[in-house]
């Protein structure tokens, strides 16, 4: 497989052997357990994007120029991004990283294909295709000229670059869509679990897309199953924690944390890492006639009082304590829009 797979198969020598090492039955090994993850999260229903392009190792080697650095456009511990050229179209082909074979991030690259299979609304990323000719499936998704929320808001660049206010309101509103859709369009809530400002990627017009659904899982409505508590630390819902059940209102929170994000430019997970919270010290400020303190100039700058008011009473009702004092994404997105004067779609 070029550089990386040399490396791969240099790597797991002194490691457990992969049950499968062929890109034939890599490619059954994925394509089965796939098949299964959008049967269980289509619940029967046909809807989604239908059949994605199944594209060869070959074709990812050709498209990234073997794997070419200079070609990288972002990474994390999930994969590296590389912008490429496949079949005339530019796109970003997610690689995964050299892992131990027992790792779980083949179960989480196979939750992203299925959801955005079954999933298909213009507020979330394009899945193009995906090559399981690997042990963990290379994933290609269509791609997003302006990169990711998180550096317009926090990246090194002039105060003059940052994402403006109005910008900022029609990403949060775009993420709301999607994340509506994905609570309504099944039978059953899909709920990502990870709402962020690195999740969160734009296109040419600013536009936001969101992104990374690894975490996302299909829920019965008041059941009493737990899950392991997953999600980026400063933007999971205390109640998840708690009780480690997953609901609708689980994404809400996050989406609040979200929009306090984009009214401070402050990093939740970045205080969540020096133990402090954004929605704490948030809710301090307003209980002592300080919040205008935390609002980013940028905003100050721009926005009106009452714009501000009614996005700062609507993040604080998202990040209510317990879930049923939260609003719905429906809801959300009708205030969104009716704080940007607008009727909703």
């Amino acid at each position: 497989m070029g550089q990386i797979q040399t490396a791969y198969k240099k790597k797991i020598k002194s490691k457990k052997r992969p049950k499968f090492d062929s890109k034939e039955e890599y490619f059954i090994k994925n394509g089965g357990i796939l098949l299964e993850k959008q049967i269980a999260l289509s619940q029967g229903q046909h809807k989604g994007a239908g059949q994605l392009k199944i594209f060869s190792r070959e074709d990812m080697e050709k498209a990234t120029n073997n794997y070419d650095p200079a070609l990288i456009v972002g990474s994390s511990s999930y994969g590296t991004i590389y912008k490429a050229i496949l079949e005339d179209r530019i796109v970003a082909v997610k690689v995964p990283p050299l892992v131990d074979p027992n790792s779980k991030l083949v179960d989480l690259y196979l939750t992203e294909v299925s959801t955005l299979m079954v999933m298909n609304n213009d507020n979330m990323v394009k899945l193009y295709g995906c090559c399981l000719e690997t042990f963990i499936p290379m994933l290609v998704y269509g791609y997003m000229s302006n990169g990711g929320l998180f550096q317009l808001l926090h990246g090194d660049v002039p105060s003059s670059l940052r994402i403006k206010w109005a910008d900022r309101l029609r990403v949060a509103t775009d993420a709301a869509y999607a994340l509506s859709y994905m609570h309504n369009a099944l039978l059953k809530p899909v709920v990502h679990r990870n709402v962020t400002s690195v999740n969160i990627v734009l296109d040419h017009s600013l536009h936001g897309k969101l992104s990374n659904f690894f975490y996302s899982v299909s829920i019965t409505p008041r059941e009493t199953q737990k899950w392991p508590v997953e999600g980026t630390p400063g933007y999971i819902d205390p109640e998840y924690i708690e009780t480690q059940k997953v609901t609708d209102k689980c994404d809400v929170y996050s989406f609040g944390v979200l929009m306090l994000e984009l009214l401070t430019r402050k990093q939740p997970s970045m205080m969540s890492r020096d133990g402090g919270d954004l929605v704490d010290e948030f809710v301090s400020a307003v209980g002592n006639n300080c919040m205008i303190d935390m609002i980013d100039n940028n905003i100050l700058d721009r926005a009106s009082r009452d714009e501000i008011q009614r996005t700062v009473q609507l993040a604080l009702t998202c990040v209510a304590k317990t879930g049923a004092e939260r609003p719905s994404m429906i809801d959300i997105v009708g205030e969104l829009w009716s704080i940007q004067g607008r009727n909703s779609k």
